[in-house]
């Protein structure tokens, strides 16, 4: 796992220059920093030396080819046997040796074997000189890039914040993606905050050479499921489940370095908890809980299924009144706004699960996203008004496009609605043109559209940047193409049965966790900050602090007359929804001052 980043063609870009870049995001690769410098190209990399420490060396060279990666490759090994068939040698047994032989035999499809996660980047010298960059199949692993202003040269880097120390970098804020924000929970890519500074989409190759840059996607292949009776049935679902899952997991705890897992007290996590307890004698488990008496508390949970697989078990507790010292923390590594509340509990998770000597963390995350987990996908799905589709993005947004344009200012507005209308509208406009389009049913044509549209973004950039943060390895088990390919392939008649949601899931638990956890009403794992933004906690305060003061950087887009009345409502009454705008704006505040912008 590390950080890269580096450039391609144009102008030479000094040393000093790569070593700044370098530093920006050492926090995600402490162990070794290494750069290639080539002719008017480089290639840099941090390195958080999991697999293969002794030889994990990067960049990687093999004639005209030289590679950087971010990531794991947890079918290393059989790769590696497969190459070695072909001639390739190896020392060692760091899993990104098996990359640019894997590209010299297969070119760009050799992403199309890979399982894991991945960001990569090749400079190609065969022929016309080339650098090319892919993605993994959900988008893991962040990347992000922008050309010069003459288009002659492309730099990238795996955080924002580190590909901003390039002199040349755009840093002009689009305001249109204030929008984009509040109305989708975080900034959506391919697009940033900054206008003509792009992400990596889940899946995809990019190549630049000649100063051209070209896009193309490669999609998870669909499975074939061999049913046990020949028919599809919850409890095959649930068996064939169970047994992706523990092949995947005798991969992934595969590491040279301690093992550890996340355990939230939900369905997910406390199955996967059970899962990895066979493998990993002593496992140790984690959660977080806040001092105090609080709505969703999951500890007594967690406990519960940390007894029940026997781990050694970590209660992490943090106090609200260090909410704001935390929230000034975390948010200078969120490269974007994301109104997620639950990025303080995130952040302050990782920074433990470090100082107790992990460098690997097993998360549930995508299990919902994939089997039908959350109750807005059902509602919508039932739901046969012509108007579905614009309350679901709703539910999506931080608010509804009707408290929006009341928010926000005359002129912001005006260029929201000159640019197509709301970005919430539009997104929703968009699925329901998917849902008629037909090629999933309106159960599976949400989950796909989540999964590509708004997962990506909203949680895994911010698991990614902020067990990063710490120098922490979040592997993902339900995101193996294999798992993702299974669940593509099942009926939604098997992934929502009845009122059961996650059914695959739960039936495939049932043998491995109490019947407490998988019975319980599902919660998010989130902060209850309706019950926290009131008089007399630090998050109010902090709130009336930067909100309400002089010179907002939120003031170029949101009334400050309206979030003043929003303030006084929370004090007087406080609800869950003026909660969460008011959060958004936090967020968004918070971080406009953490980067020193202005619009």
């Amino acid at each position: 796992m590390c950080r890269i980043y580096g450039y391609f063609d144009g102008e030479t870009v000094d040393r000093d220059v790569l070593h700044a870049v370098a530093q920006g995001m050492r926090h995600g690769g402490p162990d070794e920093q290494t750069v290639h410098v080539g002719d008017a190209w480089a290639l840099g990399n941090n390195r958080l030396a999991v697999q293969g420490i002794a030889h994990g060396h990067q960049p990687y060279v093999l004639g005209d080819m030289t590679c950087v990666f971010n990531g794991e490759i947890y079918n290393h090994r059989e790769l590696r046997a497969e190459l070695a068939s072909h001639g390739y040698r190896f020392e060692g047994d760091c899993d990104g040796d098996v990359l640019l032989p894997l590209y010299e035999l297969h070119g760009d499809a050799f992403v199309k074997r890979l399982e894991g996660m991945f960001a990569i980047a090749i400079v190609d010298r065969r022929g016309e000189p080339c650098l090319k960059l892919y993605n993994d199949h959900a988008g893991m692993k962040s990347l992000y890039y922008y050309l010069s202003g003459d288009g002659r040269r492309l730099c990238f880097a795996s955080e924002l914040r580190a590909l901003s120390r390039f002199p040349d970098f755009p840093d002009a804020i689009d305001p249109l993606a204030v929008d984009r924000y509040l109305g989708g929970k975080a900034v959506w890519g391919p697009g940033t905050v900054h206008t003509k500074v792009h992400t990596l989409v889940p899946g995809a190759t990019l190549r630049f050479a000649g100063g051209r840059l070209t896009l193309t996607h490669t999609p998870l292949e669909p499975a074939e499921v061999a049913w046990p009776d020949g028919e599809p049935g919850l409890t095959a679902a649930a068996g064939l489940l169970d047994e992706l899952l523990r092949h995947e997991l005798t991969r992934m705890l595969d590491a040279d370095v301690p093992v550890c897992v996340i355990t939230s007290g939900g369905l997910d996590s406390s199955y996967l908890t059970a899962l990895a307890g066979e493998t990993v004698p002593d496992l140790a488990s984690f959660n977080i809980a806040y001092r105090g008496d609080w709505p969703a508390d999951e500890r007594h949970f967690a406990e519960e299924v940390a007894a029940h697989c026997g781990t050694r078990h970590h209660q992490v507790l943090i106090d609200p009144k260090d909410f704001p010292g935390i929230i000034d923390r975390f948010i200078s590594h969120l490269d974007q706004p994301n109104n997620a509340p639950h990025s303080l509990s995130t952040f302050a998770l990782f920074e433990a699960i470090h100082e107790a000597g992990f460098k690997v963390a097993l998360t549930g995350d995508g299990a919902d996203e994939l089997f039908g987990g959350y109750a807005r996908y059902v509602k919508a799905a039932r739901d046969d008004s012509a108007t579905w589709h614009r309350g679901y993005q709703d539910v999506m947004a931080a608010s509804g496009t009707a408290t929006l344009a009341r928010l926000y200012t005359p002129d912001h507005l005006a260029r929201v609605m000159s640019a197509g209308g709301h970005f919430a509208d539009r997104s929703g406009d968009e699925l329901a043109r998917r849902a008629r389009a037909g090629d999933h049913d309106k159960l599976e044509t949400l989950l796909r559209y989540d999964q590509s549209e708004r997962f990506p973004y909203y949680i895994l950039r911010r698991v990614d940047h902020l067990s990063m943060a710490h120098a922490v390895e979040a592997r993902i088990p339900f995101l193996q193409p294999a798992v993702m390919r299974f669940a593509h392939a099942l009926p939604t008649g098997l992934k929502v049965v009845g009122d059961t949601v996650k059914a695959p899931v739960a039936e495939a638990a049932r043998r491995w966790i109490p019947e407490s956890i998988i019975n319980r009403p599902k919660q998010p794992f989130t902060l209850p900050i309706a019950a926290m933004i009131k008089p007399g906690e630090a998050v109010h305060d902090m709130i009336g602090d930067l909100l309400l003061g002089p010179d907002p950087g939120y003031g170029a887009f949101v009334r400050r007359d309206a979030v003043r009345e929003l303030f006084r409502m929370q004090s007087e009454r406080p609800d869950a929804h003026t909660a969460e705008v008011l959060w958004s704006l936090l967020m968004l505040e918070t971080w406009l001052s953490a980067r020193n912008l202005r619009p």
